[in-house]
């Protein structure tokens, strides 16, 4: 279990420098290194857009062809990963909107990724430590034990 929680805070890396990259061209035109007009304007901005979650598939799909992860798995991960992206990245559009500007939406972008990350860790491991009590409890229950005996075999 503790292999596969390492293998997906990998992709977390991945994704946040793509979920970065993805504010590039509004970064360059904040600095002054890119004009807002123009062909090239339009092209990295679609690109921009679109890469993070490129990058997403092509690792998930890479993940199946090589054989790590069944399609189910990929496809759970990899939807989950483009909601975590998708929310950072909207996190950031709005800081842009707000008028803060392309240089803090990229912190604002990756740290809402990073929370939606934390939330659901937590949530998660709140639920196993649900069930392993309630198994715990049946465990206890089947054996017939009582409490005093269950807190002698604790101790």
């Amino acid at each position: 279990m503790l292999k596969t929680y390492q293998d997906r805070n990998r992709s977390t890396l991945t994704d946040g420098i793509t979920t970065a990259l993805s504010y590039a061209d509004e970064v360059s035109v904040s600095l002054g290194l890119l004009e807002d007009t123009g062909l090239l304007s339009e092209v990295l901005d679609t690109i921009s857009f679109s890469l993070p979650f490129a990058v997403i598939a092509i690792t998930e799909q890479g993940a199946v062809v090589l054989g790590k992860k069944t399609q189910k798995a990929a496809l759970q991960d990899g939807s989950y990963r483009m909601l975590k992206t998708g929310a950072g990245m909207a996190a950031g559009a709005a800081a842009i909107a707000a008028g803060l500007g392309a240089l803090p939406a990229v912190p604002i972008a990756v740290g809402t990724r990073l929370m939606v990350d934390k939330y659901r860790n937590q949530a998660l491991t709140a639920y196993r430590v649900k069930q392993r009590t309630q198994r715990l409890k049946a465990l206890v229950k089947q054996r017939g034990w009582d409490r005093d005996e269950a807190e002698e075999m604790k101790n």
